[in-house]
């Protein structure tokens, strides 16, 4: 009978840690599944919401920034380091509740009151960089402001159940960075006319999600600044790979000089009203975020080598369906459209002026409807 209790307790105290764990990474959670298609389509579908599914971020375009190039590989890194940072504070604070010890204030606890919700803010800011929306942007700094909510509602309760030594700990410990208890303090110091918390905390959380989409709006305009592009009345024609302006044009140049794709064009509008984005690929490379290779090569998924034939590329001509670009030109119609509609895909040799082939573009990237990045 001893044993049996023993086993009922013990599965109530690791259903206690599933249910914990659950309520911890929910905010990481809602913010993860934000870059998700029904949410990105709902977006979309409204001209108030849709900028909020484009990206400020190069996601497959290499740039002539070795900066922009390297986050989202930096992305990647920061997401496994905040993973295993969330491990190792799960693994002590696990421990010593099921050894009911006191309140944990030893290994990493010694230098941050919350590493775990700094381990999730670590893999948010990592999602953040290899997929950047600005849906994403907003959720990252709105599950900052709820962990931190979180946070003072756990110390609150810590306060009541261990008494003077948890205080002492709190102040002499950081709360999420070293140091970083001395900010929060100077901020707090610097309200002058004195409001309810929760109300400073909206203010302040009104500022920074201003300031953060501030930031990104100016990353993206920077960003498309670096990418090799060719600009036209009527369509603006982009590399994914860094290219002399003199080979983009003379891309362009070898597709307009053969009136059997210009025919094809000119079913779907192209220098006629509708305005488009073509795409310049290595004819080596597979990118699945761009509708350009039948769904059997894009599963593969993503294949970037830098050792591509210079000479051959493949270019998918795309119609803008999302929004309606009438009085738009040239580069702005990369800044403000939304959603492409693939039309045609002429592969090519450039050095001997070769045309390659002519194919049908599947009509929606690998994964669906779902609002692809444009660079």
């Amino acid at each position: 009978m001893a044993r049996k209790n023993v086993t009922v307790l013990a599965w109530i105290f690791y259903l206690l840690i599933v249910f914990e764990i659950i309520y911890m990474i929910t905010p990481f959670a809602v913010f993860y599944y934000s870059a998700y298609g029904p949410s990105l389509n709902f977006l979309n579908k409204s001209p108030l919401t849709a900028w909020s599914a484009g990206f400020f971020l190069p996601h497959f375009t290499e740039t002539s920034s070795a900066v922009l190039n390297a986050l989202n590989g930096a992305g990647k890194l920061l997401f496994l380091l905040g993973l295993v940072f969330f491990l190792v504070g799960a693994a002590q604070i696990y421990f010593a509740k099921f050894f009911k010890k006191s309140a944990v204030s030893s290994g990493i606890y010694r230098f941050v009151r919350h590493p775990q919700y700094t381990a999730f803010a670590i893999m948010g800011l990592g999602t953040l960089l290899v997929w950047p929306r600005y849906i994403i942007l907003i959720m990252f700094t709105t599950m900052l402001f709820v962990y931190y909510a979180l946070a003072r509602k756990e110390e609150r309760e810590c306060s009541q159940k261990y008494g003077e030594d948890y205080v002492q700990y709190v102040k002499k410990t950081s709360m999420f960075l070293p140091g970083d208890s001395k900010i929060l303090g100077r901020i707090q110091g610097m309200t002058v006319i004195k409001l309810k918390p929760a109300v400073t905390m909206l203010m302040v959380y009104g500022l920074v999600l201003c300031g953060a989409l501030s930031a990104g709006f100016g990353l993206r305009n920077f960003s498309v600044s670096q990418i090799s592009k060719l600009a036209a009345p009527h369509a603006v024609t982009l590399s994914v790979v860094p290219m002399d302006l003199r080979v983009l044009d003379k891309i362009v140049q070898l597709t307009n000089d053969l009136g059997s794709i210009q025919e094809r064009l000119a079913q779907s509008g192209y220098a006629n009203g509708e305005k488009f984005m073509n795409y310049v690929v290595p004819l080596e490379w597979i990118i699945p975020d761009l509708p350009i290779d039948p769904d059997e090569i894009s599963i593969k998924g993503h294949h970037q080598p830098q050792d591509y034939n210079p000479d051959e590329f493949k270019v998918l001509f795309a119609k803008v369906v999302s929004p309606p670009l009438q009085n738009t030109q040239g580069v702005d119609i990369l800044k403000k459209a939304r959603k492409i509609q693939p039309v045609l895909v002429v592969k090519l040799n450039i050095a001997n002026k070769e045309i390659l082939g002519i194919e049908v573009p599947p009509e929606t990237v690998l994964w669906g409807d779902i609002i692809a990045p444009l660079f």
